[in-house]
């Protein structure tokens, strides 16, 4: 899913100012009441302070600020969400998150993003015009902590090109995600180093993020944003808080100057964002994970998506049945995984998933919170489980089979698969999940 960045990484193309929150800290250069003209020329020193914190020697001029209206960002917010994403992908997105059951069924994906970013959109920078945007609704103060956080994006798409590093790539919507936190958690995280510098401090010296955490949480107010699912809600702010986390972990460990290396060798997951060790102390990449070819298993099956739902996606999942912090727990051993959705002549969404855990027992304990989720989510079949060999849990509802299964170090889950299909698709997947998936408990 790439809204799973998938994010959707349609925030990643963004750069949502929550940063405006951070107004309140009172930064000493924040003049009331600056014109544009003023804006460029505090645009101009700032650029030059940001630069050398990041280790960038004559950045050249900074690129041209531009007032503009709710009206006119929502024009552009559709420009950009027509440029990267298709009507054909976009429904696909918003299918892949119904079968996932993150959104209801007849929710209105294009609408919610348009609704959401116009109304937490008040400043971004435009990599393709090379202008950094800020909302005329905003206050003096809240327009120059914005245009500090966009200066940061000026100077990353001076060093990487942001426009190539976001770009959505089919199946990768949990890396995407991960480089979105990396962008937006080291623009957060050098605003408030400024900031905090022009008070006598710094950011590396903070003990933890969770007053910044509150901040940017509290800033994420409207109508639209407080009714629209919890998963979107979460994903909005995933890459300013835990890329926060993240980036302020780096800091404690390696100057700013240093920065560049996590831009020529990225994070590649959400799980190492979420545990930051994972990429700057004891490197742990995902592994990779494949499905098999299944058409021939589901001819009368349309495929709609094929994706992975990564770390933070796989316990947004579990968190709608298990709780959120169970579903964190049981998540969080996650090494990779693939999934596949299908819809059927009904309307029904047919679901292949294999995830890679990093022990048995945590591979164990994702299929018993997955049998919950199963019944969570199709409630005809509580209690109606029937118990294989080893640990094989399957449901069956009519024609339509469900199964939750380990093997080894990793767990499936078929979703309303044909039955006379069901065991063939088990073993196709677990003969192409090679020795690991073949392990018996």
């Amino acid at each position: 899913m790439t809204p799973f960045c998938r994010r959707p990484p349609l925030l990643a193309v963004l750069a949502l100012a929550l940063s405006a929150t951070l107004a309140p800290l009172a930064p000493a250069w924040a003049q009331p009441g600056l014109p544009a003209t003023s804006l460029e020329a505090l645009a101009a020193s700032l650029y030059g302070q940001v630069a050398a914190l990041r280790g960038m020697p004559n950045p050249g001029p900074p690129p041209p600020v531009v007032i503009r209206s709710r009206e006119e960002s929502r024009r552009f917010i559709e420009e950009e969400l027509d440029r990267r994403y298709a009507p054909l992908r976009l429904e696909a997105e918003r299918k892949a998150l119904v079968a996932w059951g993150l959104i209801p069924a007849d929710y209105d994906l294009r609408r919610l993003f348009l609704d959401l970013m116009e109304e937490q959109v008040s400043a971004y920078y435009d990599p393709r015009a090379k202008v950094m945007v800020l909302g005329d609704w905003l206050a003096p103060a809240q327009q120059q902590v914005a245009l500090l956080h966009e200066l940061v994006h000026a100077l990353q798409d001076r060093e990487i090109s942001l426009d190539r590093f976001l770009a959505p790539v089919p199946g990768q919507g949990d890396r995407l995600l991960a480089l979105q936190a990396l962008v937006e958690g080291e623009a957060v995280g050098v605003m408030l180093d400024l900031v905090l510098r022009a008070q006598g401090s710094d950011f590396a010296s903070l003990p933890d993020m969770s007053a910044v955490r509150g901040l940017i949480a509290a800033g994420s107010r409207g109508p639209v944003i407080q009714s629209a699912p919890a998963f979107l809600r979460d994903l909005l702010l995933f890459a300013y808080v835990e890329g926060l986390e993240f980036i302020h972990r780096f800091r404690k460990q390696h100057p700013w100057q240093a920065i560049g290396r996590l831009y020529r060798d990225p994070p590649r997951s959400t799980a190492q964002i979420l545990h930051p060790e994972k990429r700057l102390t004891r490197r742990e990449d995902p592994v990779p994970v494949q499905l098999p070819d299944l058409t021939a298993l589901l001819p009368d099956a349309r495929l709609v998506t094929e994706d992975e739902l990564g770390e933070f996606g796989l316990g947004a999942v579990l968190g709608l049945h298990v709780g959120p912090q169970e579903g964190s727990r049981a998540a969080a051993g996650w090494r990779g995984d693939r999934y596949r959705v299908w819809e059927d002549g009904s309307g029904r969404f047919l679901v292949a998933w294999v995830v890679a855990m990093e022990s048995k027992g945590a591979a164990e304990a994702l299929r018993a919170a997955l049998a919950r989720v199963v019944e969570g989510r199709h409630p005809a079949l509580a209690g109606r489980a029937a118990r294989g060999g080893g640990s094989l849990v399957s449901w069956r509802e009519g024609a339509r089979a469900f199964v939750a299964e380990r093997r080894g170090t990793r767990t499936i889950l078929l979703e309303h698969i044909p039955r006379p299909a069901a065991d063939r698709v088990r073993e196709a997947i677990w003969r192409a999940s090679g020795g690991a998936g073949t392990q018996r408990p």
